[in-house]
């Protein structure tokens, strides 16, 4: 995972909606993990994390200023009404030179705007119907503020983040393995706007943003990020899961 590779195993990283498990602990042993997620029953559950808090981060991000290295969110930020304040509360919590690191559904991929369209009580019945994992993940509504490269990218910047990076994955088709006519469709789409590389159109954005530093090393966000994304479709898929939250 990318958060393992820029925190180095060294200081405090904020796993927003930690909800019940760390994806990223086993790879950070020597960090500080504060969980931060809305549901208390949930972070009663994880025990792979140094701390836990209960906050809506679209309000306040319970840590002082300048107090972590990275603050990292995973398939959280379609999720949230007051997303800008997501951002400014994460660009005040971070030290200077911090990371800001978060993954994303594509709002213009067709799985997302399946999911606007329809009411979140018929989302549920089909996710529990078709996906093992999403009842004991849940499903929740998404808005999508923000949730495409060049908007969020261009939020970031606004929030003062410097180097920006963004990248993109295109495949989807494990939304609609259900299905193999869907899912043979969307292998077909995919493959073309991938070849086309039309960023607009992909299926899930990771974005990765630094705090400015008042000095020291920079970080190479972009080969950390192009690593990341490097793996493939089938890792995508492994570490990533279900995106309910």
């Amino acid at each position: 995972m990318i958060v393992g590779r820029l925190a180095e195993n060294r200081g405090v990283i904020v796993d927003v909606g930690g909800g019940a498990r760390c994806a990223f602990a086993e790879e950070c042993p020597g960090s500080h993990i504060i969980a931060v997620d809305i549901s208390p029953s949930e972070l009663e559950r994880n025990r792979q994390v140094s701390d836990r808090r209960v906050a809506d981060v679209t309000e306040c991000i319970p840590l002082p200023n300048n107090s972590a290295d990275v603050v990292s969110s995973r398939f959280v930020l379609e999720h949230l009404r007051g997303v800008r304040r997501f951002v400014e509360e994460a660009y005040r919590v971070l030290k200077p030179g911090g990371i800001f690191i978060t993954l994303f559904p594509n709002k213009n991929a067709p799985f997302s705007l399946i999911n606007r369209v329809l009411p979140t009580s018929f989302a549920r019945k089909v996710a529990y119907a078709f996906n093992d994992g999403a009842a004991e993940l849940g499903v929740f509504p998404a808005y999508y503020e923000y949730c495409s490269p060049r908007a969020f990218q261009r939020l970031c910047r606004e929030e003062g983040f410097t180097a920006v990076d963004v990248q993109v994955m295109y495949f989807q088709s494990s939304y609609f393995y259900f299905c193999f006519p869907l899912a043979l469709l969307s292998l077909c789409y995919e493959s073309i706007i991938s070849w086309l590389k039309v960023k607009s159109l992909s299926a899930h954005v990771l974005v990765c943003a630094r705090k400015p530093a008042e000095k020291g090393e920079e970080v190479d966000l972009e080969r950390a990020a192009s690593l990341e994304f490097q793996l493939g479709p089938a890792s995508l898929a492994r570490n990533l899961s279900f995106h309910s939250k």
